[in-house]
């Protein structure tokens, strides 16, 4: 018998470039994704260095990944 193919996990990331900001010489990556491993989607912040200037910066990022991922929960 062949058992049905079943997910194991499933992942939506998007990853944000800018340059570097004045104390380094990297430019900076900052990736927000969900991770599910079957009971539900959690998310995750991956960085090494993000500098921003005001809070707003960041939740105009936020507010991008919110909106992709509810598109494809849809």
């Amino acid at each position: 018998m062949v058992k049905k193919a079943e997910i194991l996990s499933q992942e939506f990331k998007l990853t944000f470039a800018q340059d570097s900001d004045c104390l380094s010489t990297e430019d900076q990556f900052l990736t927000i994704k969900t991770d599910n491993g079957g009971g539900g989607d959690f998310f995750v912040i991956e960085t090494e260095r993000w500098s921003f200037d005001s809070f707003d910066e960041l939740i105009e990022l936020f507010n991008k990944f919110k909106e992709k991922h509810e598109k494809i929960k849809e």
